[in-house]
């Protein structure tokens, strides 16, 4: 029976590693599909042929202590999970007076928002459609492969929606998250608009954007979206190892 359970368990973790490695077919690679990638099919490896392990671990000492540096590696990936997901559902409340600043995203060619900068998109109109007050940052500069900045095809996109131009402000210098919310609070503070902001971006990128936007000297909020269900959970992955990364290096 036991047997059983772990090959059950093992199909399930090489399953949960083909999914994460999906955006492969798309031609999309980056370190949040890998690493958990690896991790499952490490997992499954374990599952399928403990024998070998037991060998290879063969001290008392040494199996506790890989078991107790994956414990606090597990607990610590599930708290930050934890903090985003809290960060995501930080929204504004009713009433309350917020600049939107929608985080820039990858542009086609062509001049059109990829999928995930269209979302970013989405969730900006939707608040300045039912904050008629509201005014609006679009922030995201230019790399080599987008022939406009990304903060131009945030204004036109939403100008195209029915948004009024006289309502956006541009911020077109930036090139990292970072980068959006220290240019777009010099903006806000310039212009005298409200320090409290609604970051329009990702579920998975709001603490990350909190983050910076607080040290920017501006209050966050969030009107996140959801990112398309193949890239989700690559996504998420990618953005608690960067989160890691700067708690650990204060960057």
């Amino acid at each position: 029976m036991a047997k059983v359970l772990r090959h059950i368990l093992a199909v399930l973790c090489l399953l949960a590693a083909v999914f994460f490695l999906l955006p492969l077919g798309m031609g999309i690679v980056h370190f949040g599909m890998l690493w958990p990638a690896a991790v499952l099919l490490l997992a499954a490896a374990v599952l399928l042929w403990p024998d070998f392990f037991r060998r290879l671990l063969r001290p008392v000492w040494l199996r506790r202590l890989v078991g107790c540096v994956a414990a606090v590696c597990m607990t610590v990936i599930l708290v930050t999970l934890g903090k985003m997901a809290s960060a995501a559902l930080h929204h504004p409340t009713d009433g309350q007076d917020c600049t939107v600043v929608v985080l820039g995203c990858q542009v086609f060619p062509d001049g059109h928002p990829s999928l995930m900068l269209r979302g970013r998109i989405n969730a900006a109109y939707d608040y300045l459609s039912a904050h008629p007050d509201a005014v609006c940052v679009a922030s995201g500069g230019m790399d080599d492969s987008e022939p406009i900045t990304e903060a131009q095809c945030i204004r036109d996109t939403l100008v195209s929606m029915g948004i009024d131009p006289g309502r956006i402000y541009m911020e077109d210098r930036s090139r990292s998250t970072e980068e959006n919310l220290a240019f777009s609070a010099e903006l806000i503070r310039a212009n005298g608009l409200p320090a409290d902001v609604a970051i329009a971006s990702d579920n998975f990128h709001q603490l990350r954007g909190a983050i910076w936007a607080e040290r920017s000297g501006l209050t966050p909020y969030a009107i996140g979206c959801a990112s398309p269900w193949f890239l989700t959970a690559g996504y998420w992955t990618r953005e608690t190892a960067a989160l890691l990364y700067m708690v650990v290096t204060g960057g």
